[in-house]
């Protein structure tokens, strides 16, 4: 009974009830983003988005209330935010009841229920994020048909990996690759998609938020940048490997499960480890100075 009047004392802090506030609407995209894709990952960006938020903490306990009026129109927007499907649905018949157009919606009404309109700028990234994240699929659906001339560079990619993981593949032509197994050999089709362009754009929009967010210097950012989209290629490739794998061993039966499911176990995986890496940089070049000097 303690712990739980301390935790209701601790929402009486506008700062601490701004962030539940803040958090709690990605439950709603996680239940209607599970029942319109059966996927557990619709609020993978928003939930960054939060985190960005969370980041700054600091910067937004300095900054003063919001007036009355002020705080009146963002409690409007924050109620608006819930009907701002019935709007969007008649432009993209399949969007979800509650998504990242709602939720940016009413983060920036909670904004400016909360604070001065000046704390707005604290809330640029957070929104360039979720709402880049939201036309990733509709620009990632575009670029496919632009994509298609380098399908052939890939699946001979793919031929030459493949056999690292004792599987007996070859080019049959230049967008199907032959598994041969002793049951008989098994076509695997491949298409833009396969090169991984959806998880190229998501991770390029959070590395663009995060270089946004960070002081290095230009060199510095770029050279990062190249190591993260480079990391998302090699990542790409172990993803299409597994589902070969799977593919061979177990022929199609269950493979389309694995096909919507790895690609995001893997991608939370390689953002996570990039973001620790290159949070942790500096400390981590440190350590390895002074194991080198030891070597030396």
């Amino acid at each position: 009974m303690h712990k739980i009047s301390e935790a209701l004392s601790s929402l009486r802090n506008r700062l601490n009830l701004f962030y539940v506030l803040a958090f709690a609407p990605l439950v709603l995209i996680e239940y209607f983003g599970y029942r319109a894709q059966s996927t557990l990952f619709g609020a993978l960006v928003p939930f960054y988005g939060f985190l960005l938020l969370l980041i700054k903490k600091d910067k937004l306990s300095l900054v003063p209330e919001a007036s009355k009026l002020q705080r009146l129109t963002g409690i409007i927007l924050m109620i608006c935010s819930f009907f701002v499907y019935f709007v969007v649905v008649y432009f993209y018949p399949y969007a979800l009841f509650y998504g990242a157009v709602n939720y940016t919606t009413y983060i920036v009404g909670l904004f400016l229920a909360f604070f001065q309109f000046s704390a707005l700028k604290e809330l640029f990234t957070p929104i360039v994020l979720i709402v880049a994240s939201t036309s990733s699929f509709f620009i990632g659906q575009w670029l496919e048909n632009y994509l298609e001339p380098a399908v052939p560079a890939f699946v001979q990619i793919m031929g030459s990996i493949l056999p690292l993981f004792g599987i007996h593949a070859t080019v049959y032509n230049p967008t199907v690759i032959m598994l041969h197994r002793s049951g008989g050999s098994i076509p695997v089709l491949f298409e833009a998609g396969c090169i991984g362009i959806y998880s190229f754009l998501t991770f390029s929009i959070i590395l663009v938020v995060t270089m946004m967010e960070d002081s290095s210097g230009i060199r510095t950012k770029f050279l990062w940048s190249v190591a993260g989209v480079i990391g998302t290629f090699i990542v790409n490739i172990f993803r299409v490997s597994l589902i070969a794998v799977v593919i061979y061993y177990f022929g199609f039966e269950g493979w389309q499960e694995i096909h919507s499911k790895i690609g995001y176990v893997l991608f939370i995986v390689w953002i996570v480890f990039f973001l620790v890496i290159f949070s942790n940089r500096k400390a981590i070049f440190d350590r390895v100075q002074a194991l080198w000097r030891r070597i030396r």
